[in-house]
């Protein structure tokens, strides 16, 4: 074989070459895209915003701060969420959740007690309303409407929750609306990205 029909055969070679790199890279820039499609679309599915409107959770938040919430996140005690009221529908509220299902909790004149322990976040115990018992049981007054719709339980049923504002002298919360009901929950707030100098993850 001479030195032509070789220059030949490597000629051929590499269109061959070069065809299948840009199929590599087409098929590499195909699955970016549908990656980032598909974090965009879970995103718009599972993130929501969030601007807080009024005084009712400082000094948590201020009025008009804004907030990421997560849809698809398991509610602790503790946490911020954001909810529905029954008779507001297109009114969103944030509050923090105290009360659990299956939490202990009794009625005595206008005070509802929830026997569990929460000294551990400050937020939760500072307040005309609210008061550290040394049986380690939250006291909170309650309106007569929730009183009745309580007063019969002796714990919190499954899929409900009882939240409050940390502001609590400000605040309208279960003490007003009575229980909150998971299907009533919007999302979990996780993070605050406005105003800029207080940017950062929500706790």
């Amino acid at each position: 074989m001479n030195k032509t029909s070789e220059r030949k055969k490597f000629k051929l070679k590499r269109p061959e070459r070069i065809s299948s790199e840009k199929q590599k890279k087409t098929i590499l820039s195909a699955f970016f895209f549908l990656f980032f499609l598909f974090v965009l679309i879970w995103g718009i599915r599972t993130i929501r915003t969030y601007q807080v409107d009024g005084l009712s959770m400082n000094p948590t938040f201020e009025d008009g701060d804004r907030l990421f919430i997560a849809k698809e996140k398991q509610l602790v005690r503790y946490e911020l969420i954001t909810f529905f009221p029954d008779e507001q529908k297109k009114t969103s509220y944030v509050k923090r959740i105290v009360g659990l299902p299956g939490d202990k909790i009794r009625t005595e004149g206008n005070a509802l007690y929830i026997n569990e322990q929460l000294a551990e976040n400050s937020a939760l115990t500072e307040g005309l309303e609210a008061k550290k018992l040394p049986d380690g049981t939250l006291k909170v007054t309650i309106t007569k409407e929730v009183w009745d719709a309580l007063s019969d339980l002796e714990e919190i049923p499954a899929d409900s929750y009882f939240v409050l504002g940390d502001n609590r002298s400000n605040s309208t919360d279960s003490r007003h609306l009575g229980l909150i009901k998971k299907d009533q929950i919007d999302g979990v707030v996780i993070f605050r990205y406005y105003p800029f100098d207080s940017i950062g993850l929500v706790k």
